[in-house]
């Protein structure tokens, strides 16, 4: 049995240089509260099981089916395979996404319930609801207790970011479902259309506090890299909601697919391309799943018609991320707020940003940085799923250059760990797990550091 260094830390992490869970004191700025500037947040307690609403029909009259998707492990439901996004103004240098090669091997997980009550931050992720018209997401409700007062209150989703201008060209069919398809539209600006039907949601259980099994510990190997200076792109597609435009599908009632995208990220594409080294604008996105595409029903329901590949998976995983959010002093809707966060992978493949997706019932959506407010220099992380909850602490925006992040899934331990790295972190074909628990591991000589559990 081998005992993660992380959590030989934990214990007195409180006492280490008057580190606390709230970085300082908690300052609200626009709806949005922040404690202070840290490198590293670390995430104890993820994982809870419960029950989703996995999309399984989406009809031409606006109709939407949904069936009964249990989850349940130490990281659940980000222990399903999941898609990157990024929003500019963000430029991406690098990517690398790592599995554990597979050793099963127990190691003591969890980290005691009364060192966690006693150090648990107060102050959670703080948003207000900022209804825009184009806005089609359900309500996600965050509670937390801060100043002793319990509170709650809707936190914001990512919007869809352009409409097409051109219809496909006439007599084009929506490509099998199971195989990347190829017709040409333009980028995708949100217009209003019609609400789809869905069938009625039965309530969910309860969720329950999940204790770690037997999970596959040792050492990361490489599954998909990305170098925008070499033009490399290994084991991954950059796909974004242009469908219609080269690929994919577009219509009135579910809008755009997913669709490859052009190696400026600003439209789609008929086939895959590499993203150049270039900085993404305001309000534009894309996301990178792995090179497997989803054949005979292999990735479950997918719009038909749409591109659709396998995201990343496993238990235990590391994206290893560098990335520059500089100013662009742009105007208008989510102008100027870059972020870079994990979806999981069957919610674009249905309708990202609308009511058919699993995303209402929450399948689980991880913000890793993400800016709240127009031109702010201060990144928060969140999580969306069964229980939410996000650290007050935030991260300093790159505007000036490239940060190396590491976002670390740790089954063994039911930890995840967002940390800033020294710019010369090796991008690696594969980490030992020693090296992986360092980068999970809080103590003094780790720079400042914020600790946040999850509430049971």
């Amino acid at each position: 049995m081998k005992t993660s260094s992380a959590l030989l830390t934990l214990g007195s992490a409180a006492m280490v240089a008057g580190l606390q869970q709230c970085t300082g004191s908690a300052k609200e700025e626009g709806g949005n509260w922040f404690c202070g500037a840290v490198d590293q947040i670390l995430y104890s307690n993820v994982g809870h099981p419960g029950t989703y609403k996995a999309v399984s029909h989406m009809g031409s009259d606006g109709s939407c089916k949904f069936e009964d998707k249990a989850f349940t492990g130490p990281l659940a439901p980000f222990n399903e395979e999941l898609a990157l996004l990024c929003r500019g103004p963000l430029e991406l240098a690098r990517l690398t996404v790592y599995n554990v090669v597979e050793k099963k091997q127990k190691r003591d997980a969890g980290i005691p319930q009364s060192q966690i009550h006693a150090r648990r931050h107060i102050h959670a992720h703080h948003h207000l609801h900022k209804k825009h018209a184009q806005e089609k997401r359900g309500e996600d409700w965050i509670t937390a207790t801060i100043d002793g007062q319990v509170v709650s209150w809707i936190n914001p989703h990512h919007v869809a970011t352009d409409v097409p201008s051109n219809e496909p060209a006439p007599g084009e069919k929506p490509a099998p479902e199971d195989k990347p398809a190829a017709p040409e539209v333009q980028a995708q600006a949100l217009k209003e259309y019609p609400e789809p039907t869905a069938t009625s949601v039965a309530p969910r259980p309860a969720p329950t506090k999940s204790t770690p099994e037997n999970v596959a510990t040792g050492d990361y190997t490489r599954i998909a890299h990305y170098d925008a200076e070499k033009g490399i792109a290994d084991g991954l597609v950059f796909l974004g909601n242009y469908g219609g435009d080269g690929s994919g599908v577009f219509d009135t009632v579910w809008g755009n697919s997913l669709s490859y995208i052009n190696s400026k990220a600003t439209g789609g594409s008929p086939t895959p391309q590499v993203l150049e080294k270039v900085l993404i604008p305001s309000n534009k996105e894309f996301a990178i799943y792995s090179d497997k595409p989803c054949t005979d029903g292999s990735c479950g329901y997918v719009r038909p018609g749409s591109v659709a590949y396998h995201g990343f998976g496993g238990e235990s995983k590391v994206f290893l991320m560098r990335f520059s959010m500089p100013l662009d002093g742009s105007s208008g809707f989510n102008a100027d707020m870059p972020a870079t966060w994990l979806l999981n992978a069957k919610v674009p493949r249905t309708q990202q940003y609308g009511d058919c997706s699993c995303w209402q019932t929450d399948c689980g959506e991880f913000d890793i940085l993400e800016v709240l407010a127009p031109g702010d220099t201060k990144c928060k992380s969140t999580f969306h799923t069964n229980v939410n909850g996000g650290s007050s602490d935030y991260f300093k925006r790159p505007t000036d250059g490239f940060i190396n992040v590491a976002t670390v899934f740790d089954a063994a331990s039911g930890q995840v760990s967002v940390k800033i790295l020294n710019d010369d972190v090796d991008f690696a074909t594969s980490l030992s797990e020693d090296l992986v628990q360092s980068w999970i591991q809080t103590g003094k000589d780790n720079g400042l550091f914020s600790l946040f559990s999850l509430a049971s």
